[in-house]
């Protein structure tokens, strides 16, 4: 075929040897800036584009004409100008179900977390003080407590699977889009998104970034938790205003938070959130697996060459024609 694909980032070899046996010539970048880029996709006049969370602007679109394809490894499509796409007629791909079990487990691992007070107890331990577990407040079982959900879709249906059926406990909902009786798991969807801030024990949101839902989450939904609830984040960090959950935390409106994304990435070192003991963080990792690696990979470059041969895609992030 002759076809060229950048990656922006290092792709897995699977997504590699893939390629190179349907014909289909990967460059990875040497660049990490839209200038970079833009001046590689000039150069080579590449076919596609490969990315995860990268941004993927008109500028880098019109750098090739022969651009006929752009691929996220993964799920969440904000990273990438659908309408400036769908408007060149370059078919947008990407890899949701690849995820799912990833992205699940790892909102587990930081429900736990605050369950557990993990943050401070970790502080308190590495500081000499392996006494902290006789005068620990506020840790508590999963069992019989509430997982709230904003957002029922794939994943947050994984996840509230993982934590019904493991643990017991019980999942309540907020999601417009779906009906009861179209779930199959034992979900209580909420008439509304308040229900679920105020109920729960644990709100986790699943949301995407979108104009509607940016910046959506702030003060008055914190203040609606209770006292000893927690708050977990891992879709996207701009969904949420982060001053107001500092704020909600600073006043114990809510007792702690996990966050695995956040407005701006890389967190600086600086930002409020680095010495809260009452938060967890992660680094944007939730989809990091090298399980959940291989099959993004892999179902994002089946897209790409089902696209360069003109062939209809499972995934795809836009609708041409």
């Amino acid at each position: 075929m002759g076809y060229k694909v950048l990656t922006l980032k290092h792709m897995d070899d699977c997504g590699h040897e893939y390629m190179t046996e349907h014909g289909v010539e990967v460059i990875t970048s040497q660049c990490d800036d839209e200038a970079g880029w833009i001046r590689e996709i000039q150069e080579n006049q590449v076919d596609g584009i490969f990315c995860r969370v990268d941004k993927i602007t008109p500028a880098m679109m019109d750098a090739s004409p022969n651009l006929k394809v752009i691929a996220k490894q993964g799920a969440g499509l904000d990273n990438i100008d659908l309408d400036y796409a769908t408007k060149k007629g370059i078919q947008v791909v990407y890899s949701p179900a690849g995820n799912m079990q990833t992205v699940a487990e790892h909102a587990t691992m930081l429900l736990l977390m605050c369950a557990q007070r993990y943050r401070y107890v970790d502080h308190q331990m590495r500081s000499g003080n392996f006494d902290v577990r006789y005068t620990l407040t506020g840790t508590h079982d999963l069992t019989g407590h509430t997982i709230g959900l904003i957002g029922c879709g794939r994943i947050s249906q994984c996840f509230a699977k993982i934590l019904i059926e493991g643990f017991g406990m019980k999942a309540i909902g907020y999601d417009p889009y779906l009906k009861q009786e179209n779930l199959k798991l034992p979900i209580e969807l909420k008439a509304t998104a308040d229900e679920v801030w105020q109920q729960a024990d644990y709100v986790s949101i699943h949301l995407q970034s979108n104009p509607s839902t940016r910046h959506s989450i702030g003060y008055k939904q914190f203040s609606m938790m209770k006292p000893t609830a927690s708050f977990i984040n891992c879709a996207r960090g701009d969904l949420i205003v982060e001053e107001d959950l500092i704020r909600a935390l600073q006043e114990g409106k809510l007792f702690g938070a996990a966050l695995d994304v956040f407005e701006n990435e890389p967190l600086p070192l600086d930002h409020p959130f680095v010495t809260m003991e009452n938060i967890v963080l992660t680094p944007h990792m939730g989809a990091a697996t090298e399980d959940s690696v291989i099959r993004c990979t892999m179902t994002s470059c089946e897209e790409i060459v089902q696209v360069l041969n003109g062939e209809p895609v499972a995934f795809p992030g836009n609708k041409l024609g």
